[in-house]
């Protein structure tokens, strides 16, 4: 399959995630999902819950470090793609472009942790 992402996924270390469909006001409904990778752009998850593509997604990350953890907190993110897995189906999303300031910071943040972590993981192989 030809790659066509504008940004190489990452691996991360331990990155917890939660989501909501977009339904209106009172939507509460948070899942509990499973990155399977990340960059600033977006992610890809894996969820038994149904999404369709185009469906808008409220999201929350928390990734782990021993250094403290970096949140994100209420970020939109549209659903791109899907496909069945052996473990659900897994979820291509692409951040939405007009997050708050703060929330690109922090995505960015993420990205870089993991640009690193990476960048030890290949040299250590």
């Amino acid at each position: 399959m030809r790659e066509r992402r504008r940004r190489e996924r990452l691996p991360f270390i331990q990155m917890d995630a939660r989501v909501k469909v977009r339904k209106g006001l009172f939507s509460k409904k948070w899942l509990e999902v499973q990155v399977m990778d990340f960059s600033r752009l977006g992610m890809a998850i894996v969820s038994d819950e149904e999404f369709k593509e185009g469906d808008k997604l409220q999201f929350s990350l928390r990734l782990n470090t021993e250094v403290g953890d970096i949140t994100v907190e209420q970020a939109e993110a549209l659903v791109r793609n899907s496909r069945v897995a052996d473990d659900g189906t897994i979820y291509g999303l692409e951040f939405e472009e007009s997050q708050k300031a703060s929330v690109g910071d922090s995505l960015g943040r993420i990205e870089n942790v993991l640009t690193r972590f990476k960048a030890v993981t290949d040299r250590i192989r």
